[in-house]
């Protein structure tokens, strides 16, 4: 119950209720809104009573302060902060069901015509459902739109294939062409300078005019017999000799049946045969018989000639080793490659090397003018080692040489 208190402007008192009034709280409400009704005073003097002094100051001041503003407690933010949030969380399905159907409007707008009677809104009550993805960005929907329209590129790529192949075609053909034309233009080249060399309308007349002559050489070498070496050097000669008459030996003879295996083996055996036979004579032929020149040439002379003799034995054991067996066969003789035969006039010839050398050496020391002597005796005793290593051993006459050498070298090594 509420009671009013009115003061009157003369100075009259109030006359309050005997019961004090409760405020009510409705709701909950922020501390600056809710408004609270002064308490009553304590006591209330019966009306048409003169209160006291003391129990008008008390009301005075009951009515002058207001009462204390109630606040929140914990639970009630807590309910308040909740409502506020649902609230929020359905407004923002609201949003985003509005956006959905934004987007499904505006991609049917751009793919499809819209149709005639819309669909009805989905009803409320159902429950929403998941936001669709967002639309493709406009490159992948040219590249859609673009793929809609293959047909005509794969005809322009059909058309350039097609002029590529004819191009090529004609190209291949034209190279054929080009290259035939130029074979005949070879021949014909080819042909004309045939007929207008002389060297091959020489070949062309050795053929035609010396076929007899040929084929009688032919059946020479193939049933000519031989009993040594000499008799093949002389055959070869000959042989050569005849053929030396032909234009061209090579470019006639591969118009016959020529029997180059035979002519081959016949040529390379005489031919190291001679080589040898060079060589010894050279050797033999050598001999010192007080010629002015100097020692040193005259001992660097002797020693080369030991050289070419060792490396002719060397070669002729290679050959020897290598085409024995095909001479046997061709008929050639073959004995003058064994040890009894050059070789050992390779190895007398070695022999007669030695004594020249140390009877150069002799002269030298008796002269005694180059003060040298110990250098031409160790260059002389190297030698006649070599020698004596290639010849397999030393004649009386060498001996004799080199005993008298050795009599020269002992008063100089006692000294």
């Amino acid at each position: 119950m509420k009671q009013q208190v009115a003061s009157n402007s003369h100075g009259s008192r109030p006359a309050p209720s005997p019961v004090a009034a409760r405020p009510r709280v409705s709701r909950p409400a922020p501390p600056n809104l809710v408004k609270q009704a002064p308490s009553p005073p304590a006591s209330v003097p019966a009306p048409g009573a003169k209160a006291k002094p003391r129990a008008m100051a008390v009301a005075r001041r009951q009515l002058a302060v207001p009462a204390p503003e109630r606040r929140e407690t914990v639970e009630e933010e807590v309910v308040r902060l909740r409502g506020e949030v649902e609230a929020l969380r359905r407004e923002v399905q609201r949003l985003l069901r509005l956006n959905a159907d934004l987007q499904h409007s505006n991609k049917a707008v751009v793919t499809d015509p819209p149709p005639r009677n819309p669909p009805p809104p989905p009803p409320k009550k159902a429950p929403a459902p998941p936001p669709p993805p967002p639309p493709p960005p406009r490159q992948q929907q040219q590249q859609r739109g673009s793929s809609r329209t293959s047909p005509a590129p794969v005809s322009q790529a059909t058309t350039l294939l097609d002029t590529y192949n004819s191009m090529a075609k004609h190209q291949r053909h034209t190279q054929r062409r080009s290259a035939a034309a130029a074979a005949t233009s070879q021949a014909s080249i080819v042909d004309e300078l045939q007929n207008r060399s002389t060297h091959l309308l020489a070949i062309k007349a050795d053929v035609e005019t010396k076929a007899e002559f040929i084929k009688d050489l032919i059946k020479k070498v193939q049933t000519s017999t031989f009993a040594n070496v000499e008799q093949v050097l002389t055959f070869v000669d000959w042989l050569d000799q005849q053929l030396s008459t032909l234009a061209d030996e090579t470019a006639v003879l591969k118009h016959f049946n020529w029997p180059e295996r035979k002519a081959d083996a016949l040529r390379e055996a005489a031919s190291e045969y001679r080589h040898i036979k060079c060589l010894v004579t050279d050797v033999s032929s050598l001999s010192d018989d007080g010629s002015p020149t100097s020692c040193d040439a005259t001992l660097r002379k002797i020693s080369s000639l030991l050289d070419r003799l060792e490396k002719s034995m060397n070669r002729l054991v290679n050959l020897r080793n290598s085409v024995m067996p095909t001479h046997r066969e061709l008929r050639i003789p073959t004995d003058w490659m064994l040890d009894s035969g050059i070789v050992s006039k390779m190895r007398l010839a070695s022999v007669s090397l030695a004594k020249v050398y140390m009877r150069r050496v002799l002269k030298e020391l008796d002269r005694d003018t180059t003060g040298n002597e110990d250098n031409l005796v160790a260059q002389s005793v190297r030698f006649t080692y070599r020698v004596h290593q290639f010849a397999g051993g030393l004649d009386c006459e060498a001996m004799h040489k080199f005993e008298e050498l050795r009599r020269r070298v002992q008063p100089v090594s006692s000294a």
